[in-house]
């Protein structure tokens, strides 16, 4: 699997070869692609060898020597809730779908209740665009693209749905680089939401919103705010911080916080590039088949132009079964 970035020309080429392919890229390069085995989202963010800021070129995660089969569906928020039960009994889903749409937020409010969704891996990443362009609604140009039709969408998800061999087996792996600090108060709210305010902080009942705005933001010096960290039968998830509303005395997230977790701060002062770098050595032998990660990493790393070990693509939020933020979402085939 030769996961790169190639020029549009290339990547026609490899369409009209019958190439089982997740692409990522700007909206103008993924325009008018021919029909193929192929789904799409955009992004200009990305890890080819080094860290890279590119709307020319289009990355392509290449699944065509381990596909047995492969197929493709694209969803609406009504029927989103049916991408498991269309999974092949032996294979792996990659998916795409745009932020800040009605699919995006039904998704990520619910995908853990759908229907067989551990039946197979559900990986992918969140449609974006250039941060520099995110707010600027009116003409945010993000977009998902499927190979049955060529098309673009702004408000579906697409999934690309393969069948591995006998001999092999696939399986989503996360690495989050944040630590929980410990020494600061444990946040529970009462709802599962993307949107909250009443909480209970260390036990009392408190707003989110007064929270980040009186705690939080002066502990980071008055520069702003960080991700809230919980456990989740061991595993450390992040909440990105999207708006700290205090007149509404509500904070919105990149991804819905749980009702019940524990949440609290993420510990300052790490080293992105070095313990990205770690962490995928560290998998040794592994074969990834595709990698998706957040442009939290991207740019709290200083990512841009520096060596990177594993090539993939960043974008607002990474997926493995939920939304998530701040990870690193790897998809790994086993040989029998």
């Amino acid at each position: 699997m030769n996961n790169k970035l190639y020029n549009k020309e290339s990547v026609v080429k490899l369409i009209e070869e019958g190439h089982v392919m997740l692409l990522s890229g700007s909206d103008k390069t993924l325009a008018g692609l021919p029909k193929g085995k192929w789904v799409a989202g955009t992004t200009p963010y990305f890890m080819d060898g080094v860290g890279k800021v590119d709307e020319e070129n289009i990355f392509v995660d290449d699944f065509t020597d381990i596909a047995k089969d492969a197929k493709i569906e694209v969803f609406d928020s009504n029927n989103i809730h049916e991408i498991a039960k269309k999974g092949y009994a032996n294979g792996f889903i990659v998916m795409s779908l745009p932020i800040d749409t009605d699919i995006y937020f039904e998704f990520s409010t619910n995908s853990l209740e759908y229907e067989d969704i551990y039946n197979n891996p559900v990986v992918g990443f969140v449609a974006c665009c250039n941060f520099n362009d995110y707010g600027n609604f009116g003409q945010l140009k993000t977009f998902v693209g499927s190979g049955l039709d060529g098309q673009l969408y702004p408000d579906k998800a697409v999934a690309l749905y393969v069948e591995l061999p006998d001999n092999m087996a696939a399986r989503a792996e996360i690495i989050n680089l944040d630590t929980i600090d410990e020494s600061t108060s444990k946040v529970v709210f009462p709802k599962t939401s993307f949107f909250q305010s009443d909480c209970t902080i260390d036990g009392k009942p408190g707003n989110i919103a007064d929270y980040f705005e009186n705690v939080v933001k002066p502990k980071m010096g008055g520069k702003g705010y960080t991700q809230m960290i919980t456990s989740q039968n061991g595993a450390l998830i992040n909440r990105d911080t999207k708006v700290v509303d205090i007149k509404k005395g509500e904070v919105s997230f990149f991804s819905p916080a749980y009702e019940g977790d524990e949440y609290y701060l993420v510990k300052p002062g790490t080293d992105y590039l070095k313990l990205f770098n770690e962490a995928i050595k560290s998998k040794g032998d592994s074969n990834i088949a595709a990698c998706f990660s957040c442009i939290s990493y991207f740019f709290g790393g200083s990512f841009e132009g520096r060596t990177i070990c594993q090539n993939g693509c960043y974008a607002f939020g990474e997926i493995a079964f939920q939304l998530l933020n701040k990870t690193i979402v790897t998809l790994e085939i086993d040989k029998a």
